[in-house]
């Protein structure tokens, strides 16, 4: 029998290759905005969160009316969804927005955008809201402080201020 080592090599690489590729696909992890990889531990918050907002004075840091509730769901590749039914805009569509790992592994960056409307449905400005997040080491739970920033659609600043909030990981 004559065995062709030629084919042998080459199909030999040919598995090799296979079972790179494929081992690969178990390892992603989230990038950063210039494409970088980022360390496997920025990817912890990715998840969905049930959210405790308090409204703060700015100045004070007292607390302003009743927290509120929401959800959040952080998104693997740094974009964020988020509801939160808070009395004071009763209607609005959801946010949208954006995260990131500010470079270790429990301190995040996101931003998110919604509009508020009028009980008819009509748009009357966008709502920016800009949070720090702290996510303790093997933990489920999250807190954050920011601000927010409430502008017509011509960029007049109608109202802003500050909050803090809790999150728990939603798990099944």
């Amino acid at each position: 029998m004559k065995v062709n080592f030629t084919k042998l090599i080459r199909i030999t690489l040919a598995s090799v290759a296979l079972l790179m590729i494929a081992a690969g696909q178990n390892s992603v992890h989230a990038q950063n905005k210039d494409g970088s990889a980022s360390a496997p531990s920025a990817n912890r918050i990715v998840e969905a969160w049930e959210t405790t907002v308090t409204m703060r004075n700015c100045d004070t840091g007292e607390q302003i009316g009743l927290p509120f509730n929401g959800v959040l769901t952080l998104n693997e590749g740094g974009t964020l969804a988020e509801y939160g039914a808070n009395p004071a805009t009763p209607y609005r569509t959801p946010g949208h927005g954006i995260w990131a790992s500010n470079g270790g592994n429990s301190n995040y960056s996101m931003k998110f955008s919604f509009l508020p409307l009028t009980p008819t449905g009509v748009p009357i400005g966008r709502m920016r809201v800009t949070q720090l997040i702290e996510l303790a080491r093997f933990s489920d739970e999250q807190t954050s402080s920011g601000s927010f920033v409430l502008t017509n659609f011509a960029g007049v600043i109608l109202a802003t201020g500050c909050s803090t909030a809790t999150a728990v990981r939603l798990t099944l």
